[in-house]
């Protein structure tokens, strides 16, 4: 996320409390921006969904579950492609194979299409909804699929005011189609789903809005549109396994204990279709809300202080820098990691605290009940140790340590999906432990992980291990559709 460096140092270097709020704001915004533009318009629809009365329980049950399979499932299938397609795409930026980028963008958004319908229709073997409201369904799910295909492209161009903006007005028109649906469908809105398919119709819509802003972001960027060899960048998943390991287990890791709570003690059944469970699902989501702050300082860090340092030190490497200037490079970027990363966990840490400090007293005004509340308290110390993973994760990325980032991602898959099964006899009691324990366990290995390798940083920059390419599976089948689609 270089891109944004240059803005952010700007912003700081005037020295005036409005300028820095308008950078923590403008780095939340482009890194966050896009998850709690969705999560907000969620939250926000909800509220006036219940408010303005304009729906049964029942119907809005509905909804709130349609637009939260749609975001789950989408996440997980964009952790199949995210890291090996960014991989592919930052060679390309590095090498200057400009005409290499949008014939990729369209071969990831035809596999996206292709997996998206693999889930599809599992998800419509088990579906008693009508014919409507899956066609509603399946175009909500392509819909997001696709905006988190451009956004993927977007952030690599760092193009990111586009995709702060298309956003926010996606967001702004399905909260006003909320609004105008209420204030003149209500009347006609009598057959069982209408409420409910009006409600996702509206979302949809707003979703509708930011795919094509992001589209026409993307054909603004990229003006040279050949479509030749669309899949060669299948070739990556050869070259770079570690990858795609770590993008997917993180993905289908974050949300493996809601998996395994949805079939445990209060789970239930709606219309005979979604599974979830209603106290858990509630605290979750309101304890991602609370590591909005260590994404935007974690941008912060990087790009005014701890990238600057890290692209000197491998500027000395690459171009033939003395010892001297290698070893002095070389400790005021670890000197800054660590005061960074320090600082990171104080912060989230300490807001942490208050939350779980005052959760009573702030979530009793939402008319939450005791259960939800005793298991925020314990999700909220896992989606701490969630993002700290994400963030330790990102920056053994930045190390180029894929084997590191890929053991972090699987034992966090793995300890997070085996302490929900142990845990899920015990209920409630168990509700939310399995996550703060898995989390923080990897949390603990990442962090021992990255300490390791930056204090060998010199053996693993001037004698790192290539592994061999074991298998050209991908390529040959990237190969095979490149010739297909010629």
């Amino acid at each position: 996320m270089a891109g944004i460096g240059f803005k952010l140092q700007k912003l700081f270097q005037e020295d005036y409390f409005s300028a820095r709020l308008k950078a923590y704001a403008f780095a939340g915004l482009v890194t966050s921006g896009p998850w709690l533009i969705v999560i907000v318009t969620i939250a926000l629809t909800q509220w006036l969904t219940t408010y303005l009365s304009i729906a049964s329980f029942e119907e809005r049950t509905t909804f709130n579950l349609t637009i939260s399979y749609c975001f789950i499932f989408s996440q997980v299938i964009l952790g199949i492609q995210q890291l090996v397609v960014t991989r592919y795409l930052a060679d390309c930026f590095y090498e200057k194979r400009y005409k290499e980028i949008f014939p990729t963008f369209i071969g990831m958004t035809k596999m996206t299409i292709a997996i998206a319908a693999v889930f599809y229709v599992i998800f419509l073997t088990f579906s008693e909804l009508p014919f409507l409201s899956n066609l509603l369904i399946l175009i909500l799910f392509l819909t997001i699929n696709l905006i988190w295909v451009q956004f993927l492209f977007l952030s690599a161009a760092k193009f990111y005011q586009a995709v702060a903006y298309s956003f926010l007005g996606g967001a702004a028109v399905s909260i006003i189609s909320v609004l105008l649906i209420d204030r003149f469908l209500m009347p006609y809105l009598t057959a069982p789903f209408a409420t409910s398919m009006a409600l996702t119709a509206g979302f949809t819509l707003g979703m509708l809005v930011t795919l094509f802003g992001l589209f026409t972001a993307m054909l603004l960027t990229f003006p040279n549109r050949e479509t030749k060899d669309p899949f060669s960048y299948l070739s990556y998943f050869d070259r770079h396994p570690a990858l795609f390991w770590t993008s997917f287990l993180y993905n289908i890791g974050v949300w493996v204990s809601n998996w395994v709570i949805w079939f445990s003690e209060g789970g239930a059944v709606h219309l005979g279709t979604f599974r979830y469970h209603p106290v858990y699902d509630t605290a979750i989501f309101l304890s991602y809300l609370t590591v909005i702050p260590t994404m935007t300082i974690f941008v912060i860090s990087v790009e005014t202080r701890f990238y600057e340092r890290y692209r000197v030190f491998y500027g000395y490497v690459n171009e033939g820098g003395t010892l001297q200037q290698i070893n002095k490079a070389k400790a005021a970027m670890l000197l800054i990691l660590r005061q960074e990363l320090q600082r990171l966990v104080r912060n989230q840490g300490l807001f942490t605290l208050f939350m779980l400090i005052f959760a009573s007293t702030l979530l009793s005004s939402l008319a939450l009940s005791k259960e939800t509340i005793s298991i925020f308290q314990m999700t909220t110390i896992g989606a701490f140790s969630n993002a700290m993973v994400l963030v330790l994760t990102l920056l053994l990325l930045y190390f180029e340590d894929q084997r590191g980032a890929c053991i972090t991602s699987l034992l966090f898959f793995a300890i997070n999906g085996v302490f929900a099964v142990a845990l899920a006899p015990f209920g409630y009691d168990g509700y939310g432990l399995s996550f703060a324990l898995g989390s923080t366990v990897t949390f603990a290995y990442a962090l021992i992980r990255l300490i390791q390798y930056v204090n060998e940083i010199d053996y693993h920059t001037f004698c790192r291990y290539e592994p061999r390419q074991r298998s050209t599976r991908f390529t040959r089948f990237g190969e095979r559709l490149n010739r297909r689609s010629a």
